[in-house]
């Protein structure tokens, strides 16, 4: 394979909670990754490396794939793990025992336990993101707002009034937001100081947990206020952090480098990460955690790949495979060995894997086809790794232009003389 280049950009993510907070879609698609309490099938994670977000509920688990469609397995007692059929969701949340998905329209859909309409799809289509709590959920609006719905007896269900909202966080009984100028403001249970968070104008997300609360800072860094029984509120040192998750008694977050680490309670392991820095996203559950572990996008030429012959004006199927998530792709051809390059036409969009290229009217044996592909982040190609060859063909006689003069051609001669008695007629009209 030649000319096949990446750069890694992670993206900054807040995951929450037992309740993860919706990170919408990735910029990386991947497989997935869990650890730590089992007794639901929580870390039994689905097979496939097009996974961009994730979610954690106590006992259950979503993920978004790359095509728009859901997935979840675990705890199952309120249908919290069966999400709706469809393609078309571009964020997930997960609470105690419900759930909740985000339409590429703005509107939201929920299952599972719905005991006080946490599972209910607020009116209007105007949302951008989501979070589950215990028994409530919240919303963010499009103008900045933030709508809250289910359990209120702790006013987790009322959030703060304003419309200059960027992300939010739910809790157990606790809601949190981030506001346009980087400031954080808190509302519902503040019994262990969890819905107050630190004063400051320079935070980049939050993630809820049971009675704890993270931040994580313009310059990396991460604080935890609330309850720290286990520790779980008290992040590790650093300023390499991109992505941080709350789960009931343990927290995570994501580095630069790609690795995770954990802190907190770790009965079942759940703050024990795995090693390895290829991850891209985490969440936590109740005493589990996942991860997805980037799938590097790569995209490889089978055919033009060197020594074919193509005749020019004639159809040729170019194919490729692909892995990872690569959206469209970009088709180029050179009759100069790469000097220079010219898009087919007309052009390709979709990552098909095929191409009915028209073959261009060209003389050379010195031609290659390129195909890049091309994602948020990424941009992978791959060359064909020897030069082919394309040629005119122009034969006299050669009636069908398949570059032969043979019986065909005679059979094509005779049948127009048998059908108009003379060619050359201007009367004659085949």
């Amino acid at each position: 394979m030649m000319g096949n280049e990446r750069s890694r950009i992670v993206s900054i993510a807040a995951v929450t909670v037992v309740c993860s907070l919706c990170i919408g879609q990735s910029a990386f698609a991947g497989s997935l990754v869990g650890w730590g309490n089992n007794g639901f099938g929580q870390t039994n994670v689905p097979d496939g490396n097009d996974f961009v977000a994730i979610a954690a509920g106590s006992f259950h688990n979503l993920a978004l794939k790359s095509d728009g469609s859901l997935a979840g397995w675990g705890d199952n007692r309120d249908g919290q793990a069966t999400p709706p059929d469809g393609n078309d969701f571009v964020s997930i949340a997960a609470g105690r025992w419900h759930s909740l998905a985000l339409k590429p329209d703005g509107l939201i859909v929920g299952w599972g336990r719905n005991n006080y309409g946490q599972a209910n799809s607020p009116d209007g289509n105007d949302f951008v993101a989501i979070a589950g709590g215990d028994d409530h959920s919240l919303a963010l609006k499009s103008d900045g707002s933030i709508v809250g719905w289910g359990r209120n007896d702790s006013g987790q269900a009322d959030p703060c009034d304003g419309n200059d909202f960027v992300a939010i966080a739910a809790g157990w009984r606790h809601g949190l937001a981030l506001k346009s100028d980087g400031s954080l403001v808190g509302w519902g249970d503040n019994s262990d100081g969890q819905a107050t968070p630190p004063a400051g104008n320079d935070f980049l997300a939050v993630a809820a947990g049971r009675f704890h609360s993270l931040a994580l800072k313009s310059d990396g860094s991460l604080v935890g206020w609330g309850y720290n029984s286990s520790g779980q509120a008290t992040p590790p040192d650093g300023n390499d952090f991109v992505a941080i998750a709350a789960g009931v008694y343990h927290s995570l977050a994501l580095k630069s480098d790609g690795s995770i680490v954990g802190w907190g309670d770790n009965t079942y392991g759940q703050a024990n990460p795995p090693p390895g820095n290829d991850f891209v996203a985490v969440t936590a559950g109740y005493r589990h955690s996942l991860a997805i572990a980037q799938t590097q996008p790569l995209v490889t030429l089978i055919a033009p790949n060197g020594g074919e012959s193509l005749m020019a004006a004639q159809t040729y199927t170019i194919t490729w495979q692909s892995q990872g998530y690569i959206g469209d792709v970009l088709i180029e051809y050179s009759d100069a060995k790469g000097a220079s390059w010219t898009p087919v036409d007309p052009p390709n969009v979709g990552n098909t894997g095929s191409y009915n290229w028209l073959v261009p009217q060209v003389t050379s044996d010195q031609c290659l086809v390129r195909i890049t592909g091309i994602t948020y982040y990424w941009t992978v190609s791959d060359v064909s790794n020897s030069v082919f060859t394309i040629y005119e063909c122009t034969l006299a006689y050669d009636l069908n232009h398949d570059c032969f003069a043979d019986f065909f051609d005679f059979a094509l001669l005779v049948s127009e003389w048998l059908q108009c008695g003379n060619p050359y007629d201007p009367n004659c009209v085949p």
